[in-house]
């Protein structure tokens, strides 16, 4: 499984055990190149923000490329996290996006790893 994982996300960085081995580290600009080139991730996992982008961004840049997956955003809590899910949907409706809480992100990366 390929998990496109684009900017620094701390939570992956700073663990003590390795990324999967299908992951994949790019910046944010990126993405469209590596889609272009015929990478279909299964997942792609991003900061909520991060230098020069957001989850908006990269939802559209995603929509616009042809991705059709699963798009993860980590982030602390949310007062409103409904309003972050909204607004991706709005701007790619094909995509499956969900918010990942830093408990949710060490979980994940260790069920990607079996």
């Amino acid at each position: 499984m390929i998990v496109l994982v684009v900017g620094h996300v701390t939570e992956i960085r700073q663990t003590d055990e390795n990324p999967p081995a299908g992951a994949r580290f790019i910046t944010a600009d990126q993405i469209a190149e590596t889609l272009a080139r015929g990478a279909m991730p299964a997942i792609v996992l991003s900061p909520l923000s991060g230098p020069g982008f957001d989850a908006i961004t990269i939802a559209q840049t995603l929509n616009d490329a042809g991705f059709r997956g699963v798009f993860y955003a980590s982030t602390r809590p949310l007062p409103d996290p409904g309003l972050v899910t909204r607004e991706v949907q709005r701007v790619a409706p094909d995509l499956v996006f969900d918010l990942l809480l830093p408990q949710d992100l060490a979980w994940f990366m260790r069920s990607v790893r079996r």
